[in-house]
């Protein structure tokens, strides 16, 4: 549940909104006025109702279809994230900022030559094709739009994409191995609670009268030790002993504890191997495997990538939304809008009957290269200096609901 709410909460916390009511707006809207209803400004620039709803709604199904899966119920909106404010507080916030962030971004995409291509645009056209046809008819229903306003919406947020990528251009991403170097290790731990209390305290008596004692963790430990030395696989001698080996890497970039699993790997060279033991865990033999594990590396590079993007990126989003025109949100109007569950779960009856719940625009989604990648969704994240992993999972998990992102 703590990875779903930092990803509803990330750009929510953040940013501070300048909400004001516009004059002669208040209460609901009919959704079939969405379209000519402003919600918020920037500056002289009107946002529209069926925009901020098309992000509201594709992140609502999201949410309540993960939460279905994981935990059962889609009835999170009332939850309280902190103190006073409930979950949909939070998204309807995120949403906000999501929006301010694509105008601003969208506002200086003709002073750096940016622009959407032709094949930017067939790939749009496609992508709203795609979830006219494809998305939950639920979701469809709430979303309320016509193909070429959802062409309208989803080009802006690419372009936003495309100013992004231009942004990010001037990062330095040009990595070497030994920067990102990651070695590769394999342990097994006896852990000092292996052997249960009567095993470690009494003896046992065997058929012929003779009484023997379980081997201490440290015993078995040290008899995986000594069968690697011999020649046997960390795995065959773990195996031997009835326990499995588990396979870990380290960054030789991070700071490891003195005595750590980490620390011990990093002291290691390739086909070394170490007993030693780790309070409050127990005996640890250790196996270095490569001291330049090839896929986390490029795995740790990718990382380094981004945050050097995000870092770039942050910088000058930073300038361009102070020097931006006020944001203003109508709260009357956007805080009325309803948040009636969109996705039901399907029933066991349904699946063994081969019905399918299709998500929202999945498949389009990851199709469309120019909203995949540094959408407006991820980028606020990159914003606030969110992790390389996290930006991932919000560009990943926003694609499979917007296919704008």
């Amino acid at each position: 549940m703590k990875k779903f709410l930092k990803r509803l909460l990330t750009a929510a916390c953040v940013f501070t909104l300048a909400s004001s009511v516009l004059a002669g707006c208040s209460g609901s809207v009919n959704p079939d006025d969405y379209g000519t209803t402003v919600v918020a400004t920037l500056g002289d620039e009107q946002i529209y109702l069926d925009e901020a709803n098309y992000y509201l709604r594709s992140e609502q199904y999201y949410y309540e279809m993960m939460y279905s899966y994981m935990y059962g119920t889609s009835d999170i909106w009332d939850m309280e994230v902190s103190s006073g404010v409930t979950m949909e507080d939070s998204l309807k916030e995120a949403v906000m900022t999501v929006l301010r962030q694509t105008y601003i971004l969208c506002d200086h995409a003709e002073e750096l030559g940016v622009s959407l291509s032709d094949e930017d645009i067939a790939k749009v056209e496609e992508t709203a094709d795609n979830n006219l046809s494809q998305v939950d008819e639920n979701l469809l229903s709430a979303l309320n739009l016509t193909r070429d306003r959802m062409i309208a919406i989803l080009e802006k947020n690419a372009l936003a994409n495309r100013v992004w990528e231009a942004v990010v251009a001037a990062a330095d991403t040009d990595i070497s191995d030994e920067e990102a170097r990651c070695v590769g290790a394999s342990y097994v731990l006896v852990s000092d609670s292996t052997s249960s209390s009567e095993e470690e305290t009494q003896a046992e008596t065997q058929a012929d009268g003779e009484e023997t004692t379980s081997p201490s963790p440290k015993a078995v430990a040290q008899t995986i030790y000594d069968d690697v030395r011999n020649g046997s696989t960390l795995s065959e001698a773990a195996e031997n002993q009835g326990l499995t080996a588990a396979t870990v890497t380290y960054y030789t970039g991070d700071t490891f504890d003195e005595g750590s699993l980490g620390a011990h790997a990093l002291s290691m060279a390739e086909g070394d191997v170490e007993l030693f033991h780790v309070d409050g865990s127990g005996w640890y033999v250790m196996y270095l495997d490569a001291e330049m594990d090839e896929d986390a590396t490029e795995s740790q590079r990718q990382t380094m990538i981004s945050e050097a993007q995000a870092a770039v990126f942050e910088e000058t989003y930073s300038q361009w939304q102070t020097d931006s025109a006020e944001f203003t949100v109508d709260d009357d109007i956007w805080n009325a809008v309803p948040m009636d569950t969109l996705y039901v779960a399907e029933t066991v009856a349904e699946t063994e009957s081969g019905a399918e719940t299709t998500a929202a625009g999945t498949e389009s989604a990851e199709e469309t290269e120019a909203g995949t990648e540094g959408s407006a969704a991820e980028t606020a994240e990159e914003t606030v200096g969110e992790t390389a992993e996290e930006t991932s999972a919000q560009a990943e998990t926003a694609a499979e609901t917007t296919a704008a992102q």
